[in-house]
């Protein structure tokens, strides 16, 4: 058994911004902040299920919670977490098979000196790094698959049509696993977590701008939301941001 991770907020500055989009009455984004337990996490609840805000909110504290009450924070702790969030939303969003209510999620889990990532849909994790933004994640829709295969070009028709349809996310009746992978950052680097309403709207560039033109993470992360919606994103806009002190 480890020792329990040193806490986000110790090394760690953590902002977060989201704003309502034009599609709904209701934001179905959610994030929890635990930067004392070293847990920051992010969802976007699926706006063809009724209940999706829901779902997301419900899966943000239930994720955060019962993180934070292990002593261990491997991949083994975070998979057994995902594992019976996924089991409660099932029994709470998909009653008698249908499906009321479901949801992406992203997540930073500080884990000793390094950080894990966990990720299940089409929100995203990226690294600023060296001046540039990284992908640490894997979006999980048939687009992305399509391109993996090269079964269809990132620009397509087909790609951009079937873009929002996610092939795993939290609360799929029929099951669901989330990537967990694991980095050792370094002192300049810092993390963005958005929803696809910022980094669908935004492209690559335009985000690397905003997150090197500030270091105040609560700063940067409302540059990225507002940006978005000026863009003329139309869909809830959510981003987290995690700078290094120092």
């Amino acid at each position: 058994m480890t020792s329990p991770s040193p806490a986000i907020a110790e090394r760690w500055r953590v902002g977060a911004h989201s704003l309502l989009g034009a599609r709904r009455g209701t934001n179905m984004d959610a994030f929890v902040l635990l930067p004392a337990e070293g847990i920051v996490v992010l969802a976007d609840g699926m706006g063809s299920t009724r209940r999706g805000g829901e779902a997301a909110r419900w899966a943000v504290q239930q994720f955060a919670e019962e993180l934070a009450a292990t002593q261990v924070r491997d991949e083994s702790a975070v998979n057994g977490t995902v594992a019976a969030v996924q089991q409660r939303l099932v029994a709470e969003f998909a009653v008698q098979g249908a499906l009321t209510g479901a949801t992406t999620l992203c997540a930073v889990v500080a884990d000793g000196d390094e950080l894990l990532i966990v990720n299940l849909g089409d929100s995203r994790c990226h690294l600023l790094h060296d001046g540039g933004l990284l992908a640490l994640t894997t979006d999980h829709t048939v687009a992305a698959h399509l391109v993996a295969v090269g079964a269809a070009e990132p620009d397509s028709p087909l790609a951009r049509r079937t873009a929002n349809h996610l092939r795993r996310y939290l609360g799929n009746p029929a099951g669901a696993t989330a990537d967990v992978t694991r980095h050792r950052l370094a002192a300049t680097d810092a993390v963005l977590l958005s929803t696809d309403g910022v980094h669908g709207v935004l492209t690559v560039d335009q985000m690397t701008d905003i997150m090197l033109a500030d270091h105040d993470p609560e700063l940067t992360a409302r540059r990225l939301v507002v940006a978005a919606v000026a863009a003329g994103g139309t869909d809830d806009a959510t981003a987290l941001v995690l700078r290094p002190v120092g």
